[in-house]
């Protein structure tokens, strides 16, 4: 009898550990904002945004990308889906991914241009990825910047579930910085600041408000093409050959 209430004790035991365990796990839980006021912006830094515009590189806006009234350095990027990690205990919601599916940027210098589209957040490595455009092709879900949380995700139920969130200090990976690099044709001393440049913030919104118009397909953004003078340069040089073919 003692060895069967025992038992039974275990089970019980065993059962409630797992129990815990299973209200201890976190959820993953994913929420299509497409149709939520849920929106990034995209705030370049100052100081890098004074740098480019001296050596010649702009950017501009693509697909549902909107460049903020009065500013060439800030753009506005509805968040089309975002997933958390739900856990009761402690209860809490963790980020785990965000997109801005359909928006872009291209960033064009005097001599060449690339694109960053359908942009990600990889909260598990603080990365934040784009289909990246070259005139060398497109390279998908390419890791762009790591950056920094600056203010964790922060939950309010006032009016409705809202969230908000701060990412900073925002730097170009080693793989973007050489496709940055060979992309907007940069000189030596242009190629040794990059690493050092920090491009911008990100602030992302979430609110339970309702919005329509918003695209959540996939931005299918031209490659770049080199520009009319660079093309024009290479024309040249080609006639050039062919004229020296024919004397020879």
């Amino acid at each position: 009898m003692a060895s069967t209430t025992h038992t039974a004790r275990q089970t019980l035991l065993g059962f409630a550990l797992a129990t815990v365990a299973v209200g201890a796990s976190a959820i993953p839980l994913t929420i299509p904002t497409t149709y939520l006021d849920a929106e990034s912006i995209y705030t370049f830094d100052a100081d890098t945004s004074d740098l480019m515009r001296l050596m010649g590189i702009s950017v501009r806006a693509l697909g549902n990308t909107q460049a903020v009234s009065g500013s060439n350095w800030q753009f506005m990027m509805p968040v089309t889906q975002v997933t958390l990690n739900a856990s009761i205990l402690p209860l809490g919601l963790t980020p785990v991914s965000g997109y801005a599916t359909g928006s872009g940027l291209m960033i064009q210098s005097e001599t060449g241009a690339l694109t960053l589209a359908n942009f990600g957040l990889d909260f598990k490595r603080n990365v934040l990825t784009a289909d990246l455009g070259t005139s060398a092709g497109i390279s998908k879900a390419f890791d762009v910047y790591s950056f920094t949380v600056e203010q964790g995700l922060h939950v309010s139920t006032t009016g409705g579930l809202s969230m908000a969130m701060n990412l900073s200090h925002m730097t170009l990976t080693n793989g973007a910085q050489a496709q940055f690099a060979t992309a907007l044709q940069l000189d030596e001393l242009a190629v040794s600041v990059l690493p050092m440049l920090n491009f911008g913030t990100l602030d992302v919104n979430i609110s339970p408000a309702l919005r329509f118009g918003v695209s959540d397909r996939a931005l299918v953004a031209a490659i770049p093409e080199p520009p009319k003078f660079a093309t024009l340069g290479l024309g040249l040089l080609g006639l050039a050959f062919v004229a020296r073919r024919r004397l020879s």
